[in-house]
């Protein structure tokens, strides 16, 4: 789903200079302006932090390499990572996730399979985890509860 944005890519502002993070058109927005202008050489993972007050704890991450399905116990060591850097980087703070690939507009079964293991991991975690983005060289969106219904 597109946030209605038109194609005009935001600037990326330093860290501390981007604004903060509080609902679901703020995080297609940080997502925006950290992807730059659609198009993609290899598949991605990435994922940043946020503080309680919605502000971006830097580093940026990435993970290369993605098999095309995920691997729960690989997704559970994830989570675990992340909660510890929740509690001890940023207490009361999120987790957001984008999967990149190359490639055409719209959802495909490892696009599926990744956003939904990543929400189900953080579920079973315990983990405050926005929803997952993707992007491909088309189109960057949100990974809805109705895609999940459908690609299910």
């Amino acid at each position: 789903m597109l946030l209605g944005m038109d194609n005009t890519t935001p600037s990326l502002l330093p860290p501390h200079q981007m604004p903060p993070v509080r609902s679901q058109a703020d995080l297609e927005l940080y997502w925006r302006r950290l992807m730059g202008e659609l198009g993609f050489g290899s598949t991605l993972l990435w994922w940043t932090f946020f503080d309680a007050d919605g502000f971006c704890a830097p580093p940026l991450q990435q993970l290369e390499d993605l098999p095309e399905v995920p691997e729960e116990p690989g997704l559970t060591n994830l989570m675990w990572i992340c909660q510890q850097v929740i509690d001890e980087v940023v207490p009361g703070g999120s987790v957001a996730f984008l999967r990149s690939r190359p490639g055409g507009a719209g959802i495909t079964a490892a696009d599926h399979a990744w956003a939904s293991g990543i929400a189900r991991a953080a579920r079973t975690a315990g983990v405050r985890c926005h929803p997952v983005h993707l992007a491909n060289d088309h189109e960057l969106r949100v990974f809805a509860p109705d895609d999940e219904i459908a690609g299910g």
